[in-house]
């Protein structure tokens, strides 16, 4: 079983539909791993925009043909309107961990409930984030300080990653401790 407690290179904000541009296949999910591997990190998530089921059937494919190789965490990126673009990952027993995707110049959001991370660092937008006060928010609010690429295409994968235990994601998601038992194991 992979430590829940061990830091893990992870890109969280990842757009692999857009990448290979074909639906989830062994071979598909073959290349995200491949990918991944190249860069040195030990996973993702996979954060189409509003669409989960892409990061579930690629899940489902890595654990039956590829025995988690990597850590593959599915998700979704959607707007609303308090929060503009977030990130929603699914992790197991039903724990999601939201955050706030390239906040934009003097954001104004109001209320944070919900939200565990907000990203500082995104290779697609980097450009308009305001990093001090992104790193005043995040001190105040409590929430983690993310770098992801936002990579729509396979070489841009971790260009910015996060190094970040899985138990990390579960206790600022649900302020309890992980499952015992990880279906991210190798």
């Amino acid at each position: 079983m992979r430590e829940l407690n061990k830091k893990l290179k992870l890109d969280l904000h990842t757009h692999c539909f857009e990448a290979l541009r074909t639906r989830p296949t062994a071979a598909a999910v073959g290349q995200i791993v491949e990918a991944v591997k190249a860069k040195g990190l030990d996973g993702l998530g996979i954060t189409e925009h509003w669409n989960k089921d892409y990061g579930f059937l690629a899940q489902d494919i890595l654990r039956k043909e590829f025995q988690d190789e990597i850590i593959l965490l599915p998700g979704q990126e959607i707007v609303t309107r308090e929060y503009g673009s977030v990130v929603e990952l699914y992790l197991e027993e039903e724990v999601t961990f939201r955050f706030v995707a390239h906040p934009y110049l003097k954001f104004s959001i109001k209320d944070y409930t919900g939200i565990h991370g907000i990203e500082i660092d995104n290779e697609m937008h980097n450009y308009h984030i305001d990093k001090e006060l992104v790193g005043e928010v995040a001190g105040r609010e409590e929430l983690i300080l993310l770098h992801n690429s936002d990579a729509h295409y396979l070489e841009d994968l971790g260009l910015f990653f996060n190094e970040v235990s899985l138990a990390e994601l579960y206790s600022k998601a649900n302020g309890k401790r992980p499952p015992s038992k990880s279906a991210h194991s190798s």
